[in-house]
């Protein structure tokens, strides 16, 4: 074994992430002083003096991510990874590589300017969903301690696919989520809107919208104009998205552990540990499903979770044929997914419940701006229809969700099918991975004899698979069956 790597600190880019958003306030003021300055050669003395307070500030900022900045440092060799944080007080972590669940290295476009990459490592003991180890480490090192990890796991390479290019851009094109667009861009607003002027924010979206919806209603109704930019620019962005992630996509197994890499312009490597992972899931958006074609995404400690950046997608979107292929060769221990118990109809009408109370919300708004907001109301009008849709589309998925709902056990493997919001999923678990099961029956349930299931699978953060409207009686026999000694009622013994 060579020796540890000597003590290194993070990437110097890592300074500016240590600055707070407020830092760009600070920045808005100073412009402006700084630009009467330009017209006016004696007003400095002037500007020092009103702007003292922001320098001191500005300084206070800089000064206290130095200092987060040289508080952390760490070393690795061929069997751990130490990182040591504090000043006063030092925290040493050390974590062995065979502990590793996940080990995932992230370089975006500005990252790739300045040769650094954001390494995130994760293992079972994991608090929430955050990583154990979060740091920005300088490319080289990085490349290092990939080849690390990578040695000490792989024996032999057993396995190795990459999905073709031109199914990833038309399966993307043909089954990109509006939904998950209109996310993304709504998390780009609210980011962008903690550096711009609320007002000046507001004013640009409205009157770019505005422009836009006019050009259009040249051709259509302004209804169906507003209705086709939005669902246009939703879908957009999440073709984009899925096209720059997961381009140039490679899997490569070896006997204990997965190895991928993927992305355009944001590179991303990951190593999972085959035995660290926690349950399969199949996602198909409606039309995904009808079509065949879906994505396989993993649930291990530390890879995908809520606060991470990247995705928790093993394979990109792709034909049914691929996806079976791939567990075959790299998960050849999970059966085939398997229901054998599925929703009774007599539920059916828990299904539309969100539907309902979506289709029901825009006119409520709507009646309320009419009292509240009478000056608002006709420019309401449109976005009260364009609201609906996504409620209409919601019912239409739930009517196929109703038939497709259940659940069931192979081989000691649980396999759930439900749906949440507009995907539906198909998820496989190893039973030791099954954490919890809770059983519960609402008021209108108990009077039809069915239950909801809620399965918790092991993770570092709360992961459940809700499946509704499930024959009490055949539930439980079906958990006894396989193992699970379930009471629902509060005393056992009556």
């Amino acid at each position: 074994m060579r020796k540890d790597s000597k003590n290194s600190r993070q990437h110097a880019i890592k300074l500016f992430s240590y600055t707070t958003r407020y830092f760009w306030l600070l920045l808005i003021p100073l412009a402006r002083s700084l630009h009467s300055i330009l017209l006016d050669v004696n007003a400095w003395a002037t500007w020092i003096e009103g702007a003292w307070l922001d320098l001191v500030v500005l300084g206070a900022i800089f000064g206290f991510a130095w200092l987060r900045w040289i508080s952390i440092y760490y070393s690795f060799n061929d069997e751990k990874i130490i990182v040591t944080k504090g000043i006063v007080a030092e925290n040493e972590t050390t974590v062995l590589y065979s502990e590793i669940s996940t080990l995932s290295i992230t370089q975006n476009f500005l990252y790739r300017l300045f040769g650094a990459c954001t390494v995130k490592i994760g293992t079972n003991s994991g608090f929430m969903d955050n990583a154990d180890v979060t740091i920005v480490m300088t490319k080289s090192n990085a490349d290092r301690l990939y080849a690390c990890l990578k040695n000490s796991k792989v024996k032999s390479l057993l396995y190795s696919v990459s999905p073709n290019k031109v199914r990833l851009w038309v399966f993307s094109l043909l089954f990109s989520s509006t939904l998950s667009g209109a996310v993304l861009a709504i998390a780009l607003l609210l980011e962008t809107s903690q550096m711009i002027d609320r007002e000046i924010e507001a004013r640009l979206i409205l009157d770019t919208l505005t422009e836009a919806a006019n050009r259009f209603g040249q051709f259509v109704p302004p209804i169906a104009a507003g209705f086709a930019i939005v669902i246009s620019v939703a879908w957009a962005i999440s073709f984009i998205t899925n096209i720059f992630s997961f381009w140039d996509h490679v899997i490569t197994k070896s006997r204990d552990s997965i190895y991928t890499r993927s992305g355009l312009f944001i590179k991303n490597r990951n190593i999972i540990a085959l035995d660290k992972i926690n349950c399969l899931e199949l996602r198909q958006n409606l039309g995904a499903r009808l079509f065949g074609v879906s994505t396989l995404n993993v649930h291990a400690c530390g890879f995908g979770t809520k606060s991470r950046s990247e995705s928790s997608v093993l394979l990109p979107i792709t034909t049914k044929k691929e996806i079976r292929g791939t567990l075959q060769e790299i998960f050849p221990e999970y059966p085939k997914p398997k229901i054998t118990l599925k929703t009774d109809f007599k539920s059916y009408t828990g299904f539309y419940f969100w539907p309902i109370v979506w289709a029901l919300i825009p006119p409520a708004a709507l009646w309320l701006m009419y009292y509240l907001l009478p000056t608002w109301y006709t420019v309401a009008e449109p976005a009260v229809f364009i609201a609906e849709i996504p409620a209409i589309w919601l019912a239409i998925v739930k009517t196929y969700s109703m038939f497709a709902t259940g659940i069931g056990f192979n081989e000691g493997y649980l396999t759930v099918s439900c749906s949440r919001l507009f995907t539906l999923r198909t998820v496989i678990a190893p039973k030791e991975k099954i954490a919890k099961i809770v059983i519960r029956q609402s008021p209108f349930q108990r009077l039809k004899g069915t239950c909801s299931v809620r399965v918790y699978t092991a993770s570092d953060f709360k992961t459940s698979h809700y499946v509704y409207g499930l024959r009490l009686d055949r539930t439980l026999h079906l958990f006894d069956k396989n193992g699970y000694d379930l009471y629902f009622t509060e005393n056992p013994q009556g």
